[in-house]
């Protein structure tokens, strides 16, 4: 048994060795590259300014979607204070909050129905 596993070891080692120097002509995984590991996710941009806010907030994004996306901003009890469906992939808006009251606001980016960013956003006036 142990002349077995003995033999088996070496015949892994020759092979991962022998594989290792083969060029891409003869090894046909060689020249394969490996998945974009950038995530759908991770490219999602939200910028918001100036904050603390007091009259008006600037919110720039750059988002990918396949459906729909969404910015809200909610109060500090979690009520909607604004929403709205975003029809292009980058753009900059520009929000009053002259009206809401003072303290602290979250703005949330979603995208086909996930929430992938969250901001928070002072209002003092």
């Amino acid at each position: 048994m142990k002349n077995f596993l003995l033999y088996i070891t070496f015949m892994i080692l020759f092979v991962s060795v022998h594989a290792s120097q083969l060029d891409g002509k003869q090894n046909p995984f060689a020249n394969q590259t490996q998945p974009d590991s950038t995530n759908v996710f991770d490219i999602q941009k939200l910028k918001l300014y100036p904050n603390p806010a007091s009259d008006h907030i600037f919110i720039e994004y750059d988002v990918i979607y396949v459906k729909e996306a969404k910015l809200q901003i909610y109060n500090s009890i979690g009520a909607i204070v604004y929403t709205k469906t975003l029809e292009e992939k980058q753009d900059n808006l520009r929000i009053s909050v002259s009206d809401y009251k003072n303290g602290l606001y979250f703005c949330s980016l979603q995208i086909d129905g996930k929430l992938l960013n969250t901001k928070k956003i002072l209002i003092n006036h």
